[in-house]
């Protein structure tokens, strides 16, 4: 008996110092992902401003956003720091991020995270403490936030089926394409077929023939294209949602010298993807605004540490980006 109380004893302080070192490690992914305020700001910062977002995308929209919001938080005496978290942590993880973030007091907190029970007990355990929370990009239905700021997947599908009608007045078969993050766990993925459907109702032959999910990885558009090039002729245009995966289709294209049998609509306004618009490669990409995220973000948690209310959904809108276009 006593030796099994020993084995017990001994279980227990291990999982004891495991928790506590992974409590520390978090801490220090904290400290280490917290941005110091710029130097040059100068003054005394009468608000401060915590953004919780993903360290890196593949589109650069968080980092795009986190500058956009860093430049508003100066114009309005205020603070901005990010706590950044790895894509691929759990969501038990970046709950634990935000416990801790909380300490920091902060007047408010713009967010980017998974819809899971643990982060939606942290973002409410936030608005408990009377720090009000918006959501950037990734909704959290549920919870206790106090906005969202986001695109509106719906407007993304409408936009496609406009940009396909002017191309092909007369009619075309397409095949969406979603990027893993729009169709993994996602409502957004159908909510942009609606869209797509609703938009080429009044078009001439536009119709949605299939959808199919650009899983991870540079290789991942290339296969779709080729299974479109050798098993779907009947394909007019692929609509590719994520830049990454529009601008590996269109380079497929050129490496197959395929370029023109297959239409490409792209999403956002990669540099690299703008070029391949540039050259005639991608007829039109769906471009979201991460600068006017961030700017409208910065503004919603401003008035809501003032006391004042805000718009619980705010569509910070997107542009269609064409050749002809030339600079944005």
């Amino acid at each position: 008996m006593r030796r099994f109380l020993k084995v017990v004893i001994v279980i227990s302080g291990v999982a004891l110092v495991v928790t506590l070192a992974a409590s520390i490690a978090v801490a220090s992914r904290m400290r280490d992902g917290i941005r110091s305020p710029d130097g040059r700001q100068g003054g005394q910062a009468l608000f401060h401003i915590l953004a919780v977002v993903p360290s890196s995308d593949a589109e650069r929209y968080y980092s795009r956003a986190v500058e956009a919001m860093t430049r508003a938080a100066r114009k309005r005496d205020a603070v901005l720091q990010t706590l950044e978290y790895d894509q691929g942590d759990a969501p038990s993880a970046i709950a634990r991020q935000l416990r801790l973030a909380a300490e920091l007091e902060p007047d408010g907190v713009v967010v980017s995270a998974p819809l899971d029970p643990l982060v939606t007990e942290a973002v409410d355990a936030l608005s408990e403490r009377g720090v009000p929370v918006v959501a950037l990009e990734t909704d959290l239905p549920g919870s206790e936030r106090a906005a969202f700021i986001g695109t509106n997947p719906y407007s993304v599908g409408v936009l496609a089926a406009q940009a396909v009608a002017e191309d092909f007045p007369g009619g075309a078969d397409v095949a969406l394409v979603l990027s893993r993050d729009y169709a993994d766990g996602s409502a957004r993925g159908a909510t942009i077929a609606a869209g797509f459907v609703y938009g080429a109702r009044d078009s001439s032959g536009v119709r949605l023939a299939m959808t199919r999910t650009a899983r991870e990885g540079p290789s991942a558009s290339e296969a779709i294209v080729r299974e479109l090039l050798a098993e779907h002729a009947s394909i007019d245009v692929a609509v590719f949602i994520g830049a990454r995966d529009s601008e590996g289709a269109a380079r497929a294209l050129i490496e197959y010298d395929r370029v023109g049998e297959l239409a490409i609509i792209g999403f956002d306004d990669d540099p690299a993807l703008l070029e391949l618009v540039h050259l005639g490669v991608v007829a039109a990409s769906i471009a979201r605004s991460p600068e006017r995220s961030g700017e409208v973000a910065v503004e919603a948690i401003m008035t809501l540490a003032k006391g004042g209310r805000v718009s619980a959904y705010i569509d910070p809108g997107l542009t269609v980006i064409r050749r002809r276009d030339g600079e944005r």
